[in-house]
């Protein structure tokens, strides 16, 4: 099978009852756990991002995969994962996705190998089709480099079409950086969206694991969390202060060891496992949902409670 646009649907469920997630290309989340009981059958639809370079798409050691579509269906073994119907093509001119691409770095990346996970891996679990979560965020991405990489913006440019939306978050990478330079940098993804009838959304970067006494108490200052609210302002368009809700779910963990509990290796300060991925995606779900941003009304309602 080839790379592109796919149109997949799965019916989930069986004789016996069954806890079934669904998963498509480099550990990239599809669908959070569903449940069945004996007998109950359910249907979901999914617009999948199929590259011939799975993950990262410029990242050295990154996984080759396999060639088309990869699904893969996890579940406990009490009551293992059960499929009774797969359905999947390449999408036409009248099944075309709206795409969702991600301009960002390591923490929004597909990660691989499972002790990893950006939140942007994990983001597609909480859209319904026809949304088409395209990651092109790559580790150690700046928010000046990214922008003249052919690999990256460019490939983004290259695939999107008016009606389409794109996430755009940096920050981590930016330490050099002035609060000025990463605004103007993070300006020219805006105009350039707009220039295609693309809808932008800013968001600020995840905090690092920083615990003092019960808080998240270090300067988050370098991730450049007023430079992209400054750029959603002069350019009026959407802004999500992840810095801000990542703080404040940290905070309602009380510790650094506890906080780390969902990072990887349980002690990188900076990048979720697969776990905190999800919480950091479901933070940003829920906040185009509190926004009423027009991506609101793809979202799948049972996957916000995550």
């Amino acid at each position: 099978q080839e790379a592109g646009d796919y149109v997949v649907t799965v019916q989930l469920g069986g004789a016996a009852a069954a806890q079934t997630q669904v998963w498509t290309e480099s550990s990239r989340g599809l669908l959070a756990p569903v449940t069945t009981t004996a007998g109950q059958m359910v249907t979901y639809a999914f617009a999948v991002d199929v590259r011939s370079m799975e993950g990262q798409p410029d990242h050295a050691g990154g996984p080759g995969g396999y060639p088309g579509l990869d699904l893969f269906f996890t579940g406990p073994t009490a009551t293992p994962p059960a499929i009774t119907g797969i359905g999947y093509a390449l999408a036409t001119a009248a099944t075309q996705p709206i795409h969702l691409f991600m301009a960002s770095d390591s923490t929004a990346c597909d990660q691989t190998g499972g002790a990893f996970g950006g939140w942007g891996q994990m983001l597609p679990e909480f859209f319904n089709a026809p949304i088409e979560v395209a990651n092109y965020a790559n580790s150690g991405a700046s928010s000046a480099d990214f922008y003249g990489s052919s690999e990256k913006w460019g490939a983004i440019t290259a695939h999107w079409k008016a009606g389409d939306y794109v996430i755009v978050q940096f920050g981590h990478n930016d330490k050099t950086a002035t609060d000025a330079q990463v605004e103007t940098n993070l300006e020219k993804y805006v105009t350039a969206a707009l220039a295609a009838n693309v809808t932008p959304i800013l968001v600020s970067p995840p905090a690092r694991v920083q615990f003092g006494t019960g808080t998240v108490d270090g300067s988050q200052s370098s991730l450049h969390a007023v430079s992209a609210m400054g750029a959603a302002a002069a350019k009026n368009v959407a802004f999500i202060d992840l810095t801000a809700l990542s703080t404040a779910w940290y905070n309602t963990l009380g510790s650094q060891a506890a906080a780390l509990k969902f990072h990887a290796n349980d002690s990188d300060a900076t990048h979720t496992n697969l776990v905190g991925a999800v919480k950091l995606a479901s933070l940003v779900a829920n906040a185009i949902k509190s926004q009423n941003l027009p991506l609101a009304k793809y979202l799948r309602a049972e996957a916000l409670t995550q």
